[in-house]
């Protein structure tokens, strides 16, 4: 697998999660491949808590403006690599929503669509209301 890589997993632990999702491999909480991968997230977690310790960092927004956020709309098929990864990108961060739930049985995904549909609405009504105006 040639890729260019930005994110926190090794190629190894990559190509691992890669056929646990084509199913030519099941998990294994005794192979190496899963201990790798396992201290790998576990490296990511102290990252993001070294990231929370600093006042008035805003994840979405941090995220948001390295982000292409335009290119998302377009088909996958048609998209460059960089495209691909802003996509998975703001995949895995429902994705890390839902794993979240998942880990601690709560319902934050819930919370956190209702949350952004309101924001949705609230910035349409803005929109709206700017164009009556302008």
């Amino acid at each position: 697998m040639a890729v260019e890589r930005d994110g926190f997993l090794s190629l190894r632990s990559l190509s691992y999660v890669n056929e646990l999702l084509g199913g030519e491999q099941e998990l294994d909480r005794d192979s190496v491949s899963y201990t790798q991968l396992s201290q790998e997230v576990s490296a990511a977690f102290a990252d993001f808590a070294r990231l929370a310790m600093v006042n008035d960092l805003d994840l979405l927004q941090l995220w948001a403006t390295g982000s292409n956020t335009a290119a998302l709309s377009k088909s996958v098929d048609d998209m460059n690599n960089n495209q691909f990864q802003e996509w998975l990108a703001a995949i895995g961060l429902g994705r890390t929503l839902r794993m979240y739930d998942d880990a601690l049985h709560t319902e934050f995904e819930d919370e956190f669509n209702d949350r952004l549909q309101k924001l949705i609405e609230v910035a349409n009504e803005e929109l709206d209301d700017g164009e009556l105006t302008g």
